[in-house]
């Protein structure tokens, strides 16, 4: 006896969504966006989150991401493995992205 729904090409209702997902975002994604508005080394205030109202300088911007890296803001601690080169390991506190839709350019 054949199975209901053999010889259409996929298993089954999860099968099709996944087919269709594939074609219509393409294997990278979507990697367009807009434009970001701010630059490296502009002065920018943070206007939510825990660091809200905190000014620093933008080290670097990430537009594919929407993202920016700002001196003094949002660190968080860096566990680094051991190696030949740093032979105790260890921790570094160090700045990481946050989204530019959280930060506001301060005129200097």
């Amino acid at each position: 006896m054949a199975k209901i729904g053999a010889g259409r090409g996929h298993s089954g209702k999860g099968q099709r969504r996944f087919l269709r997902a594939k074609k219509a975002h393409g294997p990278k994604g979507t990697q367009h966006r807009n434009k970001l508005g701010i630059k490296k080394d502009d002065e920018v205030e943070v206007i939510s989150g825990d660091d809200k109202g905190k000014r620093g300088k933008v080290l670097r911007a990430i537009p594919a991401k929407g993202q920016v890296v700002i001196q003094g803001i949002n660190k968080k601690w860096k566990h680094l493995r051991r190696s030949q080169q740093n032979p105790q390991g260890g921790r570094v506190e160090r700045e990481h992205p946050m989204p530019v839709c959280k930060v506001r350019k301060v005129e200097a």
